[in-house]
């Protein structure tokens, strides 16, 4: 089950990292930023779009670094670590995920625009199985 938990962290590390890369290098704002802009009866003023080019881009490197941390951390678990050196990848997964799926979720909520809160949903409970199996 060792093996198997350690996939799993190093699988929210790796979706971690295409997240990061999706807010580095991609297209911002994003359709989704337009949408809630267009449905509140706005424009997407350049102003706006420097804005949100500029919080995308620090998000995105802040979810570089998770992805990477977890990775890290992960790699240092061994079949007879600790309970704390087994929670690290959880922990930096739950610093970031955490805000990031409740906040997005009430965004979605108040515009009622699709938001991809739920990918880091899907990344906190592939985590959180890592963690379960690692001690098994």
């Amino acid at each position: 089950m060792h093996s198997l938990a350690i996939a799993l962290y190093y699988l929210a590390s790796l979706g971690t990292i295409f997240m990061a890369a999706r807010y580095l290098f991609g297209s911002l704002p994003t359709q989704y930023h337009r949408d809630m802009v267009e449905k509140a009866g706005g424009e997407m003023s350049e102003i706006l779009e420097t804005i949100l080019l500029s919080h995308g881009r620090a998000l995105g490197a802040a979810l570089l670094a998770s992805g990477v941390s977890i990775y890290l951390f992960a790699d240092m678990i061994e079949a007879d670590s600790n309970f704390i050196i087994r929670l690290r990848p959880v922990l930096v997964g739950l610093i970031i995920g955490m805000p990031i799926t409740v906040y997005t979720r009430q965004l979605e909520e108040r515009t009622g625009v699709q938001t991809p809160w739920r990918v880091s949903m899907v990344l906190l409970a592939v985590l959180m199985g890592g963690f379960g199996l690692s001690f098994l």
